[in-house]
């Protein structure tokens, strides 16, 4: 019966070792941290092509944004739209300090917005 308990408590530690590796691997290259922003310029038009060559048109944005208490942090992203984002438009973003760089953003309302954040976006 000893034996089986040890057995169980090494394959335990196999096991969770490199999950836990993994989760903490991934946290840290694809985790976010929130800040909040609200589109105040057309951004800047640009051009590239994909992996067939075929041209596409992006929208680059570089604009301060918000944490939930207000802390800024300068931010710049793409969007991949054929046309510039909605103005005054308010954006949930997610940023990853591991990789300094936007990884996902959407549109939010105003209300959903935390108080810190949305006064320092309106001043």
């Amino acid at each position: 019966m000893k034996k089986a308990g040890i057995l169980g408590l090494i394959i335990t530690i196999i096991v969770l070792v490199p999950v836990g590796l993994g989760f903490n691997w991934y946290h840290s290259n694809y985790g976010t941290k929130t800040y909040y922003t609200q589109i105040t310029t057309k951004g800047e038009r640009k051009t590239g092509k994909d992996d067939s060559g075929k041209p596409y048109v992006y929208y680059h944005y570089s604009q301060p944004g918000y944490s939930d208490n207000g802390v800024k942090k300068e931010l710049t992203f793409d969007s991949v739209l054929p046309r510039s984002l909605k103005m005054h438009a308010y954006l949930k973003v997610g940023y990853n300090d591991k990789r300094q760089q936007v990884i996902n953003w959407e549109k939010v309302n105003q209300k959903d917005i935390p108080q810190a954040a949305l006064n320092r976006i309106q001043k």
